[in-house]
């Protein structure tokens, strides 16, 4: 029904860009299904390679464009996703977009965004891809990636290493242990991350634990709540169960009963 192929971007491109991935949905055109999509810091940038509105906003009520520029989400978001939906999508790493593209993430925070923003390249690669083979698609979106890596301006001093920090440390790590290793202020910090990565600081590391969390319970699920809220910082089992509750909208018992899909398909 639903289908997801990976790939890897150019080695040039590896430290920005964490895959390319090939999504569809192999059912009838008038059928569809839904998924409850969950919070991210990533960014994407996704190239239709169907030929009629195929993903549909649920929250919003209005069809997602043909090609589109998801950024970070802060709340869990439900869209419904047609058959014979098929996608083509970068998905770039924390900050990796705004360093090709130097467009604020700001733009993209909890929405997507038309890819004709990204202007005449962009629709040039769109209108090459078409219809040619998965092999020269991949070449293609190395190729348009590679031009925009090279020619882009030097950015402002980047949050790679803030952003390493709070990935080493499953997202357990304060704003003070930030500034001190990256010797820079908080008010510079969240700036940053808000330019960079669509959130702030505080909010970018309440999302990677929450990922993590998912992802050990998902690979261990007959763990104990204590044993998630032990091993990911949270103060008690009472803290974490109020906390996936306030970013997944609903308690981890009943959370993974809904048709959820996490990391593994598109991130609109």
């Amino acid at each position: 029904m639903f289908q997801v192929n990976a790939y890897h971007p150019h080695p040039l491109l590896r430290q920005i860009v964490n895959a390319y991935l090939v999504v569809s949905v192999k059912l009838p055109e008038d059928r569809f299904v839904e998924y409850n999509f969950l919070p991210h810091v990533n960014q994407s940038l996704v190239i239709g390679m169907d030929e009629f509105p195929s993903v549909y906003d649920c929250q919003l009520q209005q069809y997602c464009p043909g090609d589109f520029i998801a950024g970070s989400r802060e709340g869990v978001r439900k869209f419904r996703l047609y058959g014979g939906m098929e996608k083509f999508v970068v998905d770039f790493r924390p900050g990796g977009f705004y360093k090709l593209f130097q467009l604020s993430a700001i733009l993209f925070s909890n929405r997507c965004r038309d890819a004709e923003i990204l202007g005449s390249r962009f629709q040039d690669l769109r209108g090459r891809m078409e219809g040619t083979p998965l092999s020269e698609k991949l070449a293609m979106a190395d190729q348009f990636l590679l031009t925009a890596w090279t020619e882009r301006k030097k950015p402002e001093k980047s949050i790679d290493e803030a952003i390493r920090l709070i990935e080493a440390h499953k997202g357990n790590i304060s704003i003070r242990q930030l500034e001190e290793a990256t010797f820079t202020t908080k008010r510079t910090l969240e700036r940053r991350f808000l330019e960079q990565t669509g959130v702030y600081p505080k909010t970018f590391s309440r999302l990677i634990r929450f990922g993590q969390a998912i992802r050990f319970i998902e690979s261990n699920l007959h763990v104990k709540w204590r044993q998630i809220a032990e091993a990911f910082g949270y103060y008690d089992q009472s803290h974490f169960i109020h906390e996936f509750r306030s970013v997944a909208g609903c308690p981890p018992n009943d959370f993974f009963t809904l048709p959820t899909e996490f990391g593994k398909i598109l991130q609109v």
